[in-house]
């Protein structure tokens, strides 16, 4: 699929735009580590920790690493972790921020499409995320399929889905331009069907981001004074309850 008003969609153009030394660098620090993104990416290592631990789980996989910001605090819980990337940029950016905190030797690098991975029923999680939210439904079911061939039995996967209800109304008032990537928005019920066509069942939807509005406020008005103050609002927000921007999505291979 081509790109649209700017936006970009579809196989091709996702892998397209990650495939430069600059993007691949910046990546975290642009995207994770203002205090809004940075919420975002502890609750995400958390779920990820946490199933690991739970399910003694030993061999896994992230497709779509990026610079390995989730697999830098996850590589030291498991045997064998195996970063997946059509991206070389990517890739040596994981490398190298994985062998800075001495644990590039659990590592295994492939450079794959996700849609074609040369690989079958080896892991028992794979988790990745802002990757399938960016695809229609039908490119979705295909992904699912993909990934579910290469989980063993039973195995793990984790990834993260955008809520229609909160996005929708938050898009809609966005600047144009803002949003540079396709994102698929979802109900609960679509994701459970979807799932299901592929061969997976839900285990559980953690909200992430809730009160969108109110973090937003302080990303924009409290974070330039004081980023900690900040991190410290975000946290007992997000804890109050109320519709998540997203989920972390959690399903297991029937």
């Amino acid at each position: 699929m081509a790109t649209v008003s700017g936006v970009y969609s579809g196989p091709a153009e996702i892998q397209k735009a990650y495939q430069d030394d600059r993007v691949a660098h910046d990546y975290v620090a642009r995207r994770f580590q203002t205090p809004l993104g940075a919420l975002l990416h502890r609750r995400q290592v958390r779920a990820v920790q946490r199933l690991i631990r739970d399910q003694a789980i030993e061999h896994a996989a992230e497709l779509a690493p990026g610079p390995a910001r989730l697999t830098v605090d996850i590589a030291a819980l498991v045997k064998s972790v195996t970063l997946i990337d059509t991206s070389a940029e990517m890739l040596a950016e994981a490398r190298r921020r994985l062998d800075e905190r001495g644990i590039g030797t659990r590592a295994r690098f492939l450079r794959a499409d996700a849609f074609r991975l040369p690989l079958a029923g080896r892991f028992n999680l794979l988790y990745t995320f802002r990757l399938i939210r960016h695809f229609e439904r039908a490119d979705r079911v295909r992904l699912y399929r993909e990934i579910a061939r290469v989980l063993a039995p039973r195995g793990w996967l984790v990834f993260d889905a955008v809520n229609r209800v909160v996005s929708e109304p938050v898009r809609a008032r966005a600047l144009a331009g803002e949003y540079e990537h396709f994102d698929a928005l979802l109900q609960p019920d679509e994701l459970h069907d979807e799932l299901r066509e592929a061969g997976f069942a839900v285990v559980s939807l953690v909200g992430v981001e809730r009160r969108f509005s109110a973090l937003m406020m302080c990303q924009v008005y409290v974070a330039p004074r004081s980023r900690g103050l900040a991190r410290g609002a975000m946290e007992l927000l997000d804890r109050l309850g109320g519709p998540p921007l997203e989920w972390i999505v959690t399903c297991r291979r029937a």
